[in-house]
C-alpha cells in the first residue's frame, strides 16, 4: 500500500476497510430483506441439519478469527525488526488488508446460512462478527501497538502525521 503521509495511510485503510465491510452488510440486508418480503423457500429445513450447520459455522468462524489474529500478530512482530516508520507501515498495511479480507469472508458466510436456512442463529452471528470486525479497526493506537513504537514515530502514527508541522 503506497502513501505519502501517515494521515493518508489511515485514509486508505480504512476507505478499504469500509468497502469490504459493506460486501457482507448488503448481502445481508438484502437476502435477510427478501426472506420476509417474499416468501423465499427454505433450502434446509431438518432442524436437526440447521443446529450442526450453525455450529460448524460458528467453530469456522471462531478457527479462523484466531488464526487471523496470530498471523496478524507475528507478522507484526517480524515486521518490527525493518527501519523506518513508512517501510513499517507499508509492510502492516498488507497485513492488516489481508485481516480486512479474512473477516469479511467469514462475515459473508453469515447471510448464505441465512438464506439456506432462515434460522435466526446466523442473524445473531452476523451481528456478532460485525462487532468483532470494528473492534479490531486498525486505529492509530493499535497500529503503535502492534508495532511497539516508541518516541516520535509512535506521537507521528498516534497524532496522524500532524505532530511535528
Amino acid at each position: 500500500m503506497k502513501f505519502n503521509s501517515v494521515k493518508e495511510y489511515f485514509f486508505r485503510l480504512n476507505n478499504t476497510g469500509y468497502q469490504l465491510m459493506m460486501v457482507p452488510l448488503l448481502v445481508f440486508i438484502f437476502h435477510y430483506a427478501s426472506i420476509y418480503a417474499f416468501a423465499a423457500p427454505v433450502w434446509i429445513a431438518d432442524a436437526a441439519l440447521v443446529n450442526y450447520l450453525l455450529i460448524g459455522v460458528a467453530v469456522v468462524a471462531l478457527t479462523t478469527l484466531t488464526l487471523v489474529h496470530f498471523f496478524v500478530r507475528s507478522r507484526a512482530a517480524k515486521i518490527l525488526k525493518q527501519t523506518g516508520l513508512g517501510l513499517k507501515l507499508e509492510l502492516l498495511g498488507g497485513v492488516l488488508m489481508n485481516r480486512f479480507i479474512a473477516l469479511a469472508l467469514i462475515t459473508l458466510t453469515m447471510p448464505v446460512g441465512l438464506v439456506l436456512t432462515h434460522h435466526l442463529g446466523f442473524t445473531l452471528g452476523f451481528v456478532i462478527l460485525l462487532a468483532w470486525y470494528f473492534l479490531n479497526w486498525p486505529t492509530p493506537a493499535q497500529v503503535s501497538h502492534l508495532l511497539k513504537l516508541k518516541g516520535d514515530e509512535k506521537e507521528m502514527v498516534l497524532s496522524k502525521g500532524e505532530a511535528f508541522k
